[in-house]
């Protein structure tokens, strides 16, 4: 799912050597640009926190391996659910399930260690961001979409099908801070 990785980094910098990092007795290492960032927080990445709802994904640049990498269903014997990964992921001997992170590339695994690299969207870019909601609020794909394309109605629908029992005025109020988000970040 490519939630935990738009928007994009947008800063420049190496990647490699990787540096040494650790907390709370995890070991591992991360990208040299990271290692510097005042938004690299607890082996995750703090880009646009207030907009999305939680950390991102650290950038470990491209994987190396040839392949599109728009999204796909992924689906399998052990994985219950259908989640989205890049395409040329979806058959690679990599890709792997971690508990907490989710879907995780076991590429270079010994140079990153528990800071293991995300999955590689290369070019591709989605067409909106998933946003998020204060919890216990359920915010869901159509929602993000709604925002991104202005459309109260479509909002204020699916914010009352997800969400039992809140008011109208309570979802145009969560309309209005999610637009609010989006137009300080972008």
């Amino acid at each position: 799912m490519y939630k935990k990785y738009f928007p994009a980094c947008d800063i420049n910098g190496p990647i490699e050597p990787p540096v040494s990092f650790m907390h709370l007795g995890i070991q591992g290492a991360v990208p040299i640009k990271c290692s510097n960032c005042s938004k690299l927080f607890e082996g995750g990445c703090t880009r646009h926190i207030k907009m999305v709802g939680d950390y991102l994904y650290l950038d470990h640049g491209p994987c190396g391996i040839d392949g599109p990498s728009d999204p796909v269903i992924y689906e399998n014997a052990f994985i219950q659910s259908k989640v989205t990964v890049p395409r040329k992921c979806s058959d690679c001997r990599f890709l792997s399930v971690a508990p907490i992170w989710g879907f995780e590339c076991n590429q270079d695994a010994d140079k990153w260690g528990d800071f293991k690299r995300g999955l590689d969207w290369g070019a591709w870019k989605p067409d909106f961001i998933y946003l998020q909601l204060p919890q216990p609020k359920i915010t869901t794909r159509i929602l993000s979409q709604a925002v991104f394309e202005n459309d109260l109605l479509t909002f204020i629908r699916e914010h009352r099908r997800v969400n039992l029992g809140l008011s109208i005025q309570e979802a145009k109020a969560d309309f209005t801070i999610l637009r609010k988000k989006i137009a300080n970040d972008f």
